[in-house]
């Protein structure tokens, strides 16, 4: 290799590895609410259900906000739109901490989660820029492994906090955390870097990409039958295993830990069998892990291999619908990008959703039975989405 190839791959590394950071924390603050949902309910007063509405309206916030903030940010250099996104979930979490009412949560956490909306989309349009295209899908792809750490330690830490601490203590302290992901992207990061700017006619465009839209789809619906059990974890456990906020950090590690393992599989795998088969895996994966929590979750055996499973496919999931829509049309891969995440984010509200009608209804146990069948159905709408793309 010579010495302006390994400067390059250097220079690709530090970006992967500041975005990778910085999708930890953007995955992190995402996932609190579902791991703190007991201890604010307790707290604020309120029922679980009232208290994921924490959950159902940020994510449609982030669903409407994230195709227009990456229009109005599009001309922005790219150090600023990343930086500030950062800066803006320091600033909200920390101002989360003093919310005296769920109301007041609701509305500070909302605004500080379109920091969400803006950073996981730019950094993977930012690294079609900067990272050779041989080498892109990986990329892309490790990037999201920081949704994966962020599971198997920023969301059990952040529950453990909060059972132990309190859950004003948790966001002050990932408030500080948000700190050095700003950072880090300023020191990384040039100024004067730009990406295609999104005009109207780029959103016009893939709305009336075939391939892309059913590609979409397919995120919505997956991230609705994830979020159908997973924004109601924390009562789930408590429910079918032991409501020992221990347990739960055990058992939001496990699940973590095979994110990240399911998320190293997929960057390895897909440059040689391709994202569209890394999502048909990830589904069937997700799938099997829920049916196996809902026939056996109550034992420790049963839990451990349904978390395993399901949390194996969620992250490889993601990440691999990214890579998805890049190989499906490069050039609108900016605009596609943000409505996918507008897409992940519209499936958490629709999961929580419907969660929360399942346990009106029936009861916790219930949910991931409802998560399966949502998951076969998004699996039936992967393999329709393929066929366009062909």
């Amino acid at each position: 290799m010579s010495r302006a190839t390994e400067n390059e791959h250097r220079s690709e590394r530090r970006y992967v590895h500041a975005f990778t950071f910085g999708n930890f924390l953007i995955g992190t603050g995402v996932m609190l609410a579902p791991g703190l949902l007991m201890v604010l309910s307790s707290d604020l007063g309120t029922s679980v259900p009232q208290t994921a509405l924490l959950i159902t309206v940020a994510a449609v916030a982030m669903c409407i906000g994230s195709p227009v903030l990456a229009t109005l940010t599009s001309r922005v250099d790219r150090r600023t739109v990343l930086a500030s996104s950062l800066t803006l979930y320091a600033i909200g979490h920390a101002l989360c901490a003093f919310a005296p009412s769920l109301t007041v949560l609701i509305v500070v956490r909302t605004i500080t989660l379109l920091g969400a909306a803006v950073f996981t989309p730019q950094a993977a349009a930012t690294l079609g820029i900067v990272i050779a295209p041989e080498r892109r899908a990986a990329a892309i792809t490790a990037v999201f492994l920081g949704w994966s750490v962020a599971s198997v330690a920023g969301s059990p830490l952040s529950a453990w906090l909060g059972a132990h601490l309190g859950w004003r203590q948790t966001f002050g302290l990932f408030a500080a955390l948000c700190v050095l992901g700003v950072i880090w992207v300023l020191r990384v990061v040039p100024a004067g870097l730009h990406g295609t700017s999104l005009s109207r006619d780029a959103w016009r465009q893939v709305v009336q990409h075939p391939a892309l839209i059913a590609i979409l789809v397919v995120t919505a619906v997956s991230a609705s039958g994830q979020f159908t059990t997973f924004a109601y974890i924390a009562p789930f456990v408590a429910h079918t295993l032991d409501p020992s906020p221990n347990t739960l950090s055990l058992a939001l590690a496990l699940f973590g830990l095979a994110g990240v393992i399911g998320n190293v599989w997929a960057t390895r795998r897909i440059g040689t069998a391709g994202p569209t088969s890394n999502v048909t895996l990830s589904l069937w994966s997700m799938c099997a892990g829920m049916l196996v929590l809902a026939a056996a979750g109550a034992s420790w055996a049963g839990f451990v291999l349904g978390a395993l499973a399901w949390g194996g496919g969620v992250f490889a999931n993601n990440s691999s619908q990214q890579a998805r829509l890049v190989a499906a049309s490069p050039a609108l891969a900016g605009a596609s990008i943000a409505l996918n995440t507008s897409m992940i984010y519209l499936g958490q509200a629709i999961g929580t959703s419907l969660g929360g009608a399942v346990i009106a209804g029936s009861s916790y146990s219930t949910l991931p039975v409802v998560g399966a069948v949502v998951l076969l159905a998004a699996l039936a709408l992967s393999w329709r989405a393929e066929r366009r793309n062909r």
